[in-house]
């Protein structure tokens, strides 16, 4: 039975993780650029804001920001379709939906576009959008079949808070160092922190925009996020007394975190949010054999068993001597 998502209401924010399936490494330099533009159009389809990242060769893992859904245009809608499928694909799209509305079924063109919004703002969409597109992509490239990744994405629900959100972003750089890839976290080219300092605009965009709502600042500088990335790198951020505290905990360091990550309190909160995911519904089973025998088996162990034995029924005509209808009879060999 499948475990069920906490997600929230609204906005929330996570830590995604996933893995390729059989302990393979099979994400290289060329195939970390293409997964990592793929995570980036599906973003901006679904309007979850990604703010940071790590892409290495056997899983990946993103910190990110899913707002609360809202109603779009038609224009918006067709951009983001733009940001998605690419020019070939979009203007494919948008002349299939011209030749319905030529054919007088506009209704099939006001469905499609119905189910393209009901894919946003939705972190276990956002992750089926691009996980697919790159599975199918790497099959037709490299002439394989099958899924390639381990299961479902796993996800932690975080407080926003700023210590939540900072231990997070710097346990996600740290995974070149702890792999031995590199010596410094911003050596790395496949980080938001790493591609950031190799001048990577949307690395730096995502970073900027965490540290300008965990400051409540308009709009906070690239130098600013560093300061802040740095902090929970070396593993000391201030806390609410003004001491030093551990940025990334030994626990989320294991990865073995299976609830919300945060205060008391936001654990309580996230406890009793709603859970996504597919739960199957218990089926009215019929009473049969396999039932009865469980009953007279439980009956039998707390000493109530009885069977009744009751002789076969004698035909009447046996009885009576005579012959029963039906029977054939052969005569006896006499000597």
């Amino acid at each position: 039975m499948r475990r069920p998502r906490v997600k929230v209401e609204g906005e929330g924010f996570y830590h995604v993780v996933s893995r390729i399936g059989g302990k393979r490494f099979l994400i290289d330099e060329t195939e970390k650029a293409i997964l990592l533009g793929m995570i980036r159009g599906a973003a901006a389809f679904s309007g979850v804001e990604v703010y940071t990242y790590a892409v290495m060769s056997n899983h990946f893992h993103l910190l990110v920001r899913v707002p609360r859904k809202r109603e779009i245009s038609d224009k918006e809608l067709e951009k983001r379709m733009l940001a998605l499928y690419g020019p070939a694909k979009f203007n494919a799209v948008l002349k299939k939906w011209a030749q319905w509305t030529k054919r007088h079924q506009k209704s099939r063109v006001e469905d499609e576009k119905a189910r393209m919004r009901a894919r946003m703002y939705d972190l276990s969409q956002f992750c089926k959008t691009f996980k697919e597109a790159y599975t199918q992509d790497y099959n037709k490239r490299h002439e394989n079949t099958g899924t390639i990744w381990e299961g479902r994405f796993k996800s932690i629900l975080l407080e926003g808070s700023f210590h939540a959100m900072t231990t997070v972003a710097g346990y996600i750089h740290l995974n070149p160092v702890r792999a031995a890839i590199v010596e410094r976290p911003e050596d790395s080219k496949w980080t938001g922190y790493g591609a950031g300092f190799k001048g990577d605009a949307l690395a730096q965009e995502g970073l900027r925009s965490l540290v300008s709502r965990l400051y409540g600042a308009a709009d906070s500088t690239w130098e600013q996020a560093v300061a802040a990335c740095r902090s929970a790198i070396e593993g000391k951020l201030p806390d609410s007394a003004g001491a030093n505290a551990p940025a990334v905990s030994p626990r989320h360091r294991r990865n073995g975190r299976k609830g919300p990550a945060g205060a008391g309190r936001f654990d309580a909160r996230a406890a009793a949010a709603p859970r996504g995911g597919v739960r199957p519904r218990p089926r009215a089973r019929k009473r049969g054999v396999r039932q009865a025998r469980g009953e007279e088996t439980a009956a039998a162990r707390a000493g109530a068993h009885r069977v009744a034995v009751r002789p076969l029924p004698v035909p009447r005509t046996q009885v009576r001597g005579r012959r029963p209808r039906g029977l054939l009879t052969f005569p006896r060999n006499t000597p």
